[in-house]
């Protein structure tokens, strides 16, 4: 009789990849269920084997990579004809650069804003809010047609500005849902996502310098501003409904806690410097291609497609190695110092004119954005991950959209604080030395980088190993 008031129920269920244990006792009229540790997090979530979620997260990801791809061509468009028609209207390089920046700028002081009232706002309201507030601003600046001069240069900031807030409420939100979405899989699928991200970033040159060609300046601005409209009345229909509430205490939600964490500080400084070095390139590529070697706005188009599609194409596989534990912070490291390299044949370098007598052949800046395409992915989207374990760390709680909020936030901070920087030096340097100077001096800052991000990954290393022997010999005592 007592064998049967109590019995043990064990089940091989290969959906959960594992063993279900059930505990059933008559006595106490209670049942303990004991699943693999990996599945808690989804059976708390409501998934089960018959509603396992793959639809939801289905729609989640192709909700994602629509932003994506559609606020990088909004962001993109403007950069083989914009600065040929600024200075047209007599605005200097150094003054497109800062246009350029401005977008930046705000999308910076805005990011950890939003990462920190994610949870008030709610994630799905701020991405469809924000695509709205982007799209608008996108169709707005096509308007700037019928300005000059200074007029055109104040709106210019003012509406790049209005547009950077809303794709910085996109993102921060957009990080955040696939943080909570994908917990077991964030590098793999942000370097899916970025395969859309690239999309968006390889047509929006050829696409805004064609349609430039076609229609004058406002054209380009009218029809991508408008297709991220027509996206963000349809996404409220396509993403699934996000639990937008987390019961997550201010102590446990703190940026101050993850500022503790040096590592932070190591991730951030990665971020910030791959997305300077990419956006370097945004006010400074067109004139000098124009002027070195005569070509039109759709061929420069073109030239920014080579640099984008290597990196769409290599950052899936970035994201795989990452999930699987390869070494993602050489992954980082030898990332941004092929990165830097690549700066060198851009220019090209003054430093190689006693190595290549012809230091300005086409063929040498076409191998240096191929180049720089592939080991930017390889230096970038480890990053998010590792901005992941400083939360760990820092003891911020896991799987928790404030968290995840907090995390994109400071992510989409540091990247946006690159894209400042970028365009606003890289202007002021090809107004002052030229292009390949300024892009000799790109490199020279992303080796000084590297060395700073090595030094300190031996040193934490050498510092756990240390720690881990001290524990073992006490163990022993």
């Amino acid at each position: 009789m007592e064998e049967e008031r109590a019995r043990l129920i064990t089940s091989e269920d290969t959906s959960y990849g594992g063993v279900v244990t059930f505990n059933a006792s008559a006595d106490q009229g209670s049942v303990h269920v004991q699943v693999p540790e990996k599945e808690e997090r989804h059976l708390a979530n409501g998934r089960t084997p018959q509603n396992p979620g793959r639809h939801r997260r289905k729609f989640t990801l192709m909700s994602l990579a629509t932003m994506n791809f559609a606020a990088c061509m909004c962001y993109a468009i403007p950069a083989p004809f914009f600065p040929g028609e600024a200075q047209s209207r007599g605005v200097s390089d150094t003054a497109v650069g800062l246009v350029f920046g401005a977008y930046a700028f705000f999308c910076m002081v805005t990011g950890p804003l939003f990462g920190k009232y994610i949870n008030v706002i709610g994630a799905k309201f701020m991405l469809v809010a924000g695509m709205f507030v982007a799209g608008t601003c996108s169709v707005l600046f096509g308007m700037l047609d019928y300005m000059e001069g200074d007029v055109f240069l104040a709106f210019c900031f003012l509406i790049r500005g209005l547009e950077a807030v809303g794709v910085s409420a996109c993102y921060t939100a957009s990080f955040a849902i696939m943080a909570k979405e994908f917990p077991d899989n964030v590098a793999t699928v942000l370097g899916t996502l970025e395969i859309f991200t690239g999309a968006g970033m390889m047509i929006g040159p050829p696409v805004g310098g064609a349609l430039y060609s076609l229609g004058g300046y406002k054209v380009p601005f009218l029809v991508v501003g408008g297709f991220m409209l027509v996206c963000a009345v349809f996404m409220p229909l396509i993403l699934p409904k996000q639990s937008d509430r987390d019961s997550v205490s201010e102590e446990t939600a703190s940026l101050v806690a993850l500022l503790k964490v040096p590592s932070t500080y190591v991730s951030s400084l990665a971020i910030m410097t791959c997305a300077a070095v990419y956006a370097f390139l945004e006010p400074t590529l067109q004139p000098y291609l124009n002027l070195k070697f005569d070509m039109t706005e759709a061929q420069v188009g073109l030239i920014f497609l080579l640099s984008v599609g290597l990196y769409t194409l290599s950052a899936p596989l970035w994201g795989w190695l990452t999930d699987k534990g390869v070494f993602p912070r050489l992954l980082m490291v030898l990332g941004l110092l092929f990165t830097a390299a690549s700066y060198l044949l851009i220019g090209p370098s003054p430093l190689l004119e006693s190595i290549f007598v012809e230091g300005n052949d086409l063929w040498m800046v076409l191998v240096g954005l191929g180049l720089s395409g592939v080991s930017l992915g390889a230096a970038l989207v480890p990053t998010f991950p590792e901005l992941l374990k400083s939360a760990r760390e820092a003891g911020l709680e896991d799987d928790s959209l404030a968290t995840y909020g907090l995390v994109s936030g400071v992510y989409n901070c540091m990247y946006s604080l690159g894209e400042f920087i970028g365009p606003t030096l890289g202007g002021f340097l090809d107004d002052q030395y030229r292009f390949p100077v300024a892009s000799t001096a790109t490199a020279g800052f992303g080796g000084v980088v590297v060395i700073g991000m090595s030094f300190f990954y031996f040193y934490e290393n050498r510092r756990k190993k240390s720690q881990s022997s001290c524990n073992d010999a006490r163990s022993s005592h």
